[in-house]
């Protein structure tokens, strides 16, 4: 893929718990817009951003610029094989380091996957507190698989409102035909934090059906691996 056939199209990066709609311009600009920001930048903040591009092989390459907030940020985009790899120097002097997929919009058009509606759903009727989300992305009759909450949607209902300070982090969200499974740190649902793995089961654009396991969260420091959970 030749780089002049990126510019002027729009493709969709999906980190996982950080979703961004990128406009390559030309091989000196970019148009970021955050489709969905993760608890680490503002849903819908747009930038144009000047870049540095170079070739690492055909369909491959790497792509540098540096934001407002002073986060310099490479890529290392693989067009052809529709995978990216995001390193971001922040300006707390963290590095964020994030890999996921990145896939050609129909012109301008963000495609509405079902992890986008997913995390949207999440977001709007657990961390917003709106029940009416649940009239926008999920349908009866609706199957429950946790063994602590009935079938349909009153169960979910009546434990929202309930819910204080609840943060849903999603780490790493994978699609397959109708499921979504979303990797999550979430606080707020009990007294400690925890990590949950939903399933989602999608007919059409709304939720019918979710499994879940559920774990206290155990710091790296703890677990016999020295690994965190998430």
């Amino acid at each position: 893929m030749p780089v002049r056939s990126i510019f002027g199209r729009h493709y969709l990066a999906d980190l996982g718990n950080l979703v961004v709609r990128l406009h390559f311009t030309s091989e000196t600009s970019l148009t970021f817009t955050i489709v969905n920001g993760g608890g680490l930048a503002e849903d819908g903040y747009t930038e144009t951003v000047t870049t540095a591009m170079s070739a690492v092989r055909p369909g491959v390459y790497f792509t540098t610029w540096t934001e407002k907030s002073g986060a310099h940020v490479t890529h290392l985009e693989d067009f052809a094989g529709g995978t990216l790899r995001s390193v971001a120097s922040l300006p707390d002097g963290r590095t964020a380091v994030m890999n996921g997929t990145l896939k050609p919009l129909d012109g301008s058009a963000v495609v509405d996957d079902r992890k986008a509606i997913a995390r949207r759903a999440m977001h709007e009727l657990f961390e917003n507190g709106d029940l009416s989300a649940l009239d926008r992305y999920w349908s009866e009759p609706y199957a429950q698989h946790n063994p602590q909450m009935p079938d349909g949607l009153d169960g979910i209902r009546a434990i929202v409102p309930t819910l204080k300070n609840f943060s849903w982090q999603p780490q790493r969200m994978v699609e397959e035909g109708d499921l979504v499974m979303a990797h999550s740190r979430v606080l707020g649902w009990g007294p400690e934090p925890v990590v949950i793995v939903d399933i989602f089961r999608f007919e059409g654009d709304r939720i019918v059906e979710h499994w879940d396991v559920v774990q206290p969260e155990v710091p790296a420091a703890r677990t016999a691996s020295g690994r965190p959970m998430v």
